[in-house]
């Protein structure tokens, strides 16, 4: 169980490449001068920017229940990157065209 839940981790780990774009990207939602006082971009920016907090925490909450030799909760808490990511990546992909030019082909 230890090694699944290590493997796990790693994976939540990867997710921090396509995040780190992410990142650096969002700041674009400040290109006009109108953006910066609606409260949408900066609650954007906010959950971008929270993403590291969230695996972080999940990450301690897992260890911390192996530590009282709870694998499974560990495992549990060690999939919550993968599946927030994995749902804000289909999020986006459904409101963007990105997904439809693909079910054309």
């Amino acid at each position: 169980m230890r090694i699944l839940m290590i493997i796990l981790q790693i994976g939540g780990g990867l997710t921090f490449i396509p995040w780190f774009i992410a990142a650096g990207l969002s700041f674009m939602v400040f290109d006009t001068p109108r953006s910066i006082k609606k409260a949408f971009p900066w609650f954007l920016i906010f959950l971008i920017f929270s993403y590291p907090f969230v695996v972080a925490r999940s990450y301690w909450w897992a260890w911390s229940s192996v530590s009282g030799g709870n694998y499974k909760i560990g495992c549990l808490w060690s999939c919550l990157p993968i599946i927030v990511f994995s749902l804000v990546y289909l999020i986006i992909s459904q409101r963007t065209d990105l997904l439809n030019k693909y079910k054309k082909n």
